[in-house]
């Protein structure tokens, strides 16, 4: 088998038309690769980058006669290093063409260190799906030693809320008392602050330095300017929720409806204030506190009923809401380039960390299927 043939042969099999498969019946790894490429469909610019991954590693794979399920952990070192150097240059490199022009070559150049992480993190999702479905049964990537790593056990917990952890916050601000003024304006606050840390994912220093007048409306829709982490301007998406949200907070502390550009005295989180009119904002440690107060006390009463809940919720801080925002966003099946925008991280590889599906599949199968009977 000649390697333009291996380079053409994965490219047109992987091009295939796409089947929709609930289970896996593949026979072989292109097959199995295709299945797996189907969960991604509708996300298109994240189906191209994991095709780019799995035809490169699988046409590596056929070069030097290896299937998938034959693969060692020293086949893998020898897969890193070869996408920093792919040899020889003028078999596997080329000009950037179009994929089924013939003088079309899988890399241009060898990867930077980064874009090789991002590679071996996407095959890594890949084994970790192909074995859950039965298809394989190890995964030799989760092999590598990672840079720095340490042989430590976690002591943590992951730090974001399952939809059943979040519901119960919610289910609990929306029952507090509202029994006098007090009560009602820090009711409409607590609301406030949770559904914006959510709904938009910022970090708490990008919440107390943003002004009303940084939501602004562009072509009919809402966005939210903020200053990141390094000084990076970006905008988040103002969902319908995050809308509703902003003008019930706005009409509890005596606001019109929408915010306007001449609101750049006006703090998205204000102190509560007993004369209306007159808006101070919270500061950083502020809203930090808030958030751990109030989630101690919804810990408190939630360890009632369902006390592995309270623990998490026990935990929770301002940033488990930006990555709990992340992690609902990826699950949602939002595109996770959009995902990666909205929270603005530099890498791809950072938001890829919020997909947690395929942990969260292998926990609920094995809690259906396993106990004494």
């Amino acid at each position: 088998m000649t390697g333009s043939l291996v380079i053409h042969e994965v490219t047109n099999a992987l091009d295939a038309p796409l089947k929709e498969s609930s289970s896996i019946k593949a026979t072989n790894d292109i097959e199995a690769i295709q299945v797996w490429l189907t969960e991604f469909q509708n996300s298109p610019h994240t189906f191209i980058s994991y095709r780019q991954a799995a035809e490169r590693f699988l046409m590596w794979c056929m070069q030097n006669k290896l299937t998938m399920a034959e693969l060692s952990r020293e086949d893998i070192l020898g897969y890193q290093s070869f996408l920093q150097s792919p040899t020889p240059a003028a078999f596997w490199c080329g000009p950037s063409k179009p994929r089924h022009d013939p003088s079309w070559r899988p890399f241009v150049k060898g990867l930077a260190n980064s874009s090789i992480r991002l590679n071996l993190q996407i095959l890594t999702t890949m084994y970790e799906y192909l074995v859950q479905s039965g298809y394989l049964t190890l995964n030799p990537f989760k092999l590598i030693k990672r840079k720095s790593a340490r042989l430590t056990i976690n002591k943590g917990v992951e730090r974001y809320l399952t939809h059943k952890e979040l519901d119960y916050i919610l289910a609990y601000i929306n029952n507090m008392p509202k029994q006098t003024e007090l009560q009602i304006r820090t009711h409409h606050r607590i609301k406030w602050i949770f559904s914006l840390l959510y709904l938009s994912g910022c970090r708490r220093n990008e919440i107390v330095n943003a002004k009303m007048s940084d939501f602004v409306r562009k072509q009919g829709n809402w966005w939210l300017k903020v200053i990141g982490k390094g000084n990076k301007y970006g905008e988040i998406p103002v969902t319908n929720d995050l809308l509703l949200a902003l003008i019930d907070y706005r009409k509890s502390i005596a606001l019109p409806d929408y915010p306007v550009f001449s609101e750049t005295n006006i703090s998205l989180v204000n102190n509560l204030q007993v004369s209306p009119g007159k808006y101070i904002g919270i500061t950083d440690s502020m809203l930090y506190k808030i958030i751990k107060n109030t989630c101690s006390e919804i810990s408190n009463y939630v360890k009632l009923t369902d006390p592995g809940a309270a623990f998490v919720i026990q935990q929770v801080s301002t940033h488990w809401l930006r990555h709990t925002s992340a992690t609902h966003q990826v699950d949602a099946g939002i595109d996770i380039r959009v995902v990666k925008e909205n929270l603005r991280h530099s890498l791809l590889e950072t938001t890829m960390k919020y997909q947690h599906t395929e942990s969260d599949a292998r926990h609920q199968e094995t809690n259906k299927k396993f106990g004494i009977k």
